[in-house]
């Protein structure tokens, strides 16, 4: 059973993962030697980085994948509170509508 937990924690985390992916651009048969990044820059294969809560890393020979690290409340209420975002943590918090000095009660978070 305890093998299982970390198990099904990756794969919920994976699943949660606000990902896009960007394939190489195979022209007349030659395979680019790396990928582009969202500005059309050239990064290598295996180069990774991360910038304003996006983490890309360029895979070699399938492109480039990008996923958001921003980490999100669920399972709170959401009449009563809500989500303000921290850009130097990457995280979304829940707090309280009336007075969003007070955080809410949260049970889970996903990201």
């Amino acid at each position: 059973m305890l093998g299982i937990l970390p198990a099904l924690a990756i794969f919920v985390t994976f699943c949660d993962a606000d990902c896009t992916f960007r394939p190489l651009e195979i022209i007349a048969g030659v395979v680019p030697k790396g990928c582009k990044d969202g500005n059309g820059a050239f990064v290598e294969f295996g180069t990774q980085w991360e910038s304003n809560c996006v983490r890309c890393t360029c895979y070699l020979g399938l492109g480039l994948n990008c996923c958001s690290t921003v980490i999100r409340p669920k399972n709170y209420d959401k009449v009563k509170c809500k989500e303000i975002f921290n850009k130097f943590t990457c995280s979304m918090y829940a707090v309280q509508k009336a007075n969003p000095s007070l955080a809410c009660e949260v049970n889970q978070y996903v990201g």
